[in-house]
């Protein structure tokens, strides 16, 4: 497959999937993670950015090993294949990226007594078709007793959640 087909069929599989159009230079598009903070300074976060170098280094395997696309179309159905693998790799990326990086919800909630408490939620990426999703919650605690150190422990717990569920994915 020429490369030029093999970017006219990707293009056409991000637009069909609705995942967003990584730019023609995947490398370019892989190496900008996009963060808004400086998360690399946290040092309890450093295994992540091993996991997202080495979902980085797998891509770009992937990617400059034409001998692997080629056994991928002949042996498996062609370049859809190639795309729903192209696809696996973008997704993972993204979760670590999520994992990295990610925005934690909170919502008041009263259970059946009247009793309001404080629930912590976040967000992760789908494997049908690369969108984010709310998947994951804590309960912090009730909201008239909620500590800042409650929230903090909440946020922990469910980056642990996030980990969790990304190594049952790719482990």
């Amino acid at each position: 497959m020429s490369s030029f087909a093999f970017l006219k069929a990707t293009q056409a599989f991000f637009f069909f999937v609705g995942l967003p159009l990584p730019e023609e230079n995947w490398e370019a598009w892989a190496n900008d993670d996009e963060f808004k903070g400086k998360p690399h300074l946290d040092k309890s976060k450093s295994y992540l950015f091993d996991e997202l170098m080495t979902a980085k280094k797998d891509l770009f395997n992937f990617l400059d090993s034409n001998e692997k696309m080629n056994q991928t179309i002949s042996k498996t159905g062609g370049a859809r294949v190639v795309d729903q693998y192209l696809r696996m790799h973008i997704i993972r990326i993204k979760k670590i990226r999520l994992i990295i990086e990610f925005t934690v919800y909170y919502s008041r909630q009263k259970n059946a007594y009247g009793q309001e408490y404080l629930i912590a939620k976040s967000c992760w990426v789908s494997n049908k078709n690369g969108k984010v999703h709310k998947k994951f919650s804590k309960l912090v605690g009730s909201f008239d007793l909620i500590k800042e150190n409650d929230k903090r422990k909440a946020v922990k717990e469910l980056e642990a959640l996030m980990w969790n569920e990304y190594q049952k994915e790719y482990k």
